[in-house]
């Protein structure tokens, strides 16, 4: 791909499909935390429905079955905590220029 012209006659899914350089210096933080955000949030989630169902079924307002609301509760809590522990690994790693090398290397060919 030499041309912009090239790279503009490519179908989306080519297009979709081409992996992106990701520079050191260009990249965002988005780069390095978007997967322990995105458990974090599941597990936020997870974790109030899971007492939302546990209120429920204490104060036997709905039908709820029994175990639904503490595995919600103990799931949604591994995650979240799964997550918060992730952070300060990848902080630790990106200071130590351990990530970056990694990205930096997975250039196209």
């Amino acid at each position: 791909m030499s041309s912009s012209n090239e790279v503009d006659s490519m179908s989306p899914v080519r297009r979709a499909l081409q992996p992106e350089p990701v520079l050191a210096e260009e990249s965002s933080r988005w780069v390095y935390y978007h997967k322990p955000i995105i458990i974090m949030v599941i597990g936020g989630l997870l974790f109030a429905a899971g007492t939302v169902i546990a209120f429920l079924y204490f104060s036997r307002v709905g039908r709820v079955p029994y175990a639904l609301g503490p595995v919600c509760l103990s799931i949604g809590l591994m995650f979240l905590v799964t997550g918060l522990v992730w952070v300060p690994v990848i902080k630790q790693k990106v200071r130590k220029g351990l990530i970056r090398d990694m990205y930096s290397r997975r250039l196209p060919i």
